[in-house]
């Protein structure tokens, strides 16, 4: 792979692969709505004008994460689903081998039928016209399907308010309110996940794949881990007046490491110690989650 081309490059996991890549010597072209990108490209209405650029390899790495409001349904319809047509489009005006796709894990209606929503179904209908489309271009596709993930700059709390929060008390030394855990949580360091995306584009891996980590930790262990990493003081309190945090089935990603060759990967203890050595913990949050 000498030329990537970075669908979605600036979103946390975009810039993570783009620094990976760039780290390995591969060049990369970034392909977004901003008319900085290196072509511009709505998931919506496709590409906006004429390119002459190639890559080896296209990765998918953007998504809209709209609510299951009407509006909330047809945001996500258009952006993750309907957008097939263009990123297909993309990778053959590109001549592109393979398309590596960044899914998610909640598009499993089986595992989590209770937490199947339209970020999860529009996701999963992406998948099933990429596969088709790209099949007929004769290119490859490979959709891992990502577990939670977080990082360590703070990007994550968009998505993954709890883990910034936990962070945010552990680092400051207060006292955390939190509910109680039903079940467990599975998080994936945005390095480990840029590098199994990498690892797909550079084998043989095609089709839909579990990429979740192995260790499987609840709320309430993650805070432990990182009032210990920190180690500022303060305690985590169980506020049993509230809702506790859902049950939730994990796949098993065994197979996917071992041929992607990213066993181990980075632990929860190890991640928490990343932020408090990089002295980002001022960028989690919010302090308070509803």
């Amino acid at each position: 792979m000498k030329t990537a081309a970075i669908i979605g490059a600036g979103s946390m996991l975009g810039s993570q692969l783009t620094a990976e890549l760039r780290a390995r010597g591969v060049e990369t072209l970034s392909v977004g709505r901003s008319a900085k990108d290196d072509i511009v490209f709505d998931l919506e209405r496709g590409c906006a004008g004429t390119f002459t650029a190639s890559a080896d390899v296209v990765f998918h790495c953007a998504s809209s994460f709209g609510d299951d409001s009407d509006a909330g349904i047809g945001q996500n319809y258009a952006t993750n689903t309907a957008s097939a047509l263009g990123v297909a489009e993309l990778v053959r005006r590109l001549e592109a081998k393979a398309l590596i796709y960044a899914g998610s894990i909640w598009s499993d209606a089986a595992l989590n039928p209770e937490r199947f929503n339209s970020y999860g179904l529009t996701k999963a209908l992406a998948e099933q016209m990429l596969s088709w489309l790209l099949q007929k271009q004769g290119a490859r596709f490979c959709s891992l399907r990502l577990s939670q993930l977080y990082d360590t700059d703070g990007r994550c709390c968009t998505h993954q308010p709890w883990f910034g929060r936990v962070v945010a008390y552990a680092s400051r030394g207060a006292d955390i309110r939190m509910p109680a855990s039903l079940g467990h949580q599975n998080f994936l360091h945005v390095r480990d996940a840029a590098g199994l995306m990498i690892g797909a584009a550079g084998g043989a891996l095609s089709g839909i794949n579990a990429a979740v980590h192995p260790e499987r930790l609840s709320y309430s262990a993650i805070a432990e881990i990182a009032y210990e990493v920190f180690d500022r003081g303060g305690a985590i309190k169980i506020a049993t007046e509230k809702a506790p945090f859902r049950a939730a089935n994990f796949p098993d990603g065994a197979e996917t490491l071992s041929r992607l060759d990213m066993d181990p990967l980075i632990a929860m203890r190890d991640g928490i110690a990343m932020i408090k050595s990089a002295g980002t913990a001022e960028a989690f949050g919010p302090m308070d989650v509803k």
